[in-house]
């Protein structure tokens, strides 16, 4: 065990992909894998005090669902990532687990090195989603912003979509910033990257825009 790695717990309750993905996580070079269970019911009577740095997480899990497991998580440790794995595709779905505090929300068809990148990613400082999940969570706030011009799109990250619809919704800085589990700085941060890239100068021109 090297003292730089991510300490990974898995909950997945398919026996073939649990055993897969921990076979690949055992030998990655980024990452110790502390925890893998079955359900959340099983992983909650495993963690104790040890510190877990992100938790890849089923949401379709017998008993309580990865959704709550995540509500769990995140008040238990708030620094603790947690990034859904899942074939759900359905906005809701996805609405909630961002809700619950997840940080991404990747497809059960993601390939593993792809998997490790984007863990990866999430541990310094980004969130993580499919192309195709990041649409649905567009069309899901806003309609009309989902006919968004594609490279428009493509030029904003998965946390300044978020950021943009909490926008929209009519939430202060300040209640971004304790959604996402920011500091109010880093919101500002954002807001200035995404002003830049679609050309605008101020909140009221973003709604009016989108």
């Amino acid at each position: 065990m090297k003292s730089d790695q991510f300490k990974l717990a898995i909950i997945e309750d398919n026996p073939i992909i649990l055993k897969a993905l921990e076979g690949y996580f055992k030998t990655a070079s980024k990452f110790e894998l502390l925890i893998t269970a079955a359900s959340t019911e099983d992983f909650v009577s495993i963690w104790k005090d040890q510190r877990i740095d992100i938790v890849l997480c089923d949401i379709g899990l017998p008993g309580k669902s990865g959704i709550e497991a995540t509500w769990y998580i995140k008040r238990k440790s708030y620094v603790t990532q947690v990034v859904m794995f899942t074939v759900f595709e359905d906005k809701e779905t996805i609405f909630q687990a961002l809700c619950a505090g997840a940080s991404g929300y990747l497809l059960k068809d993601t390939p593993l090195p792809k998997i490790e990148e984007q863990l990866i990613e999430v541990m310094d400082g980004g969130s993580v989603m499919s192309p195709q999940v990041a649409r649905m969570v567009i069309g899901y706030f806003n309609p009309l912003l989902d006919k968004v011009e594609p490279n428009e799109i493509d030029r904003l990250t998965t946390r300044e979509i978020e950021i943009i619809s909490m926008l929209q919704h009519g939430a202060s800085y300040k209640t971004v910033a304790k959604r996402l589990f920011i500091s109010v700085d880093t919101v500002k941060f954002h807001i200035r990257n995404i002003y830049s890239k679609l050309q605008i100068s101020s909140r009221t021109e973003l709604i009016n825009k989108y």
